[in-house]
């Protein structure tokens, strides 16, 4: 199941270097979270159907209310000389 070729394209996908104790440790613990993934697999689940949550909830937000906007001027007028400079992104 896991073999090196297995961990080396596990490494070079999330771009790791491992060393060989690191390698041994890896593909013992993906050994065992395969394992239970194969127990999670015998489970009856017929009947059962999709969830993207475990509990059932609704998602609760607040109502949108419509209210007018600030001007530009309102928004600028803590602003020294009428804008706001920040560090530069680009060269």
């Amino acid at each position: 199941m896991v073999n090196n070729e297995l961990i080396s394209g596990l490494e070079g996908l999330a771009k790791l270097r491992l060393t060989d104790s690191e390698r041994a440790s890896v593909s013992a613990e993906l050994g065992d979270i395969l394992a239970y993934m194969e127990i999670l697999g015998e489970l009856d689940t017929d009947g059962v159907g999709a969830k993207s949550h475990a509990f059932e909830t609704e998602c609760e937000l607040r109502e949108d209310i419509k209210r007018d906007s600030l001007t530009a001027d309102e928004i600028t007028s803590n602003a020294p000389d009428g804008c706001f400079k920040v560090p530069r992104a680009f060269e």
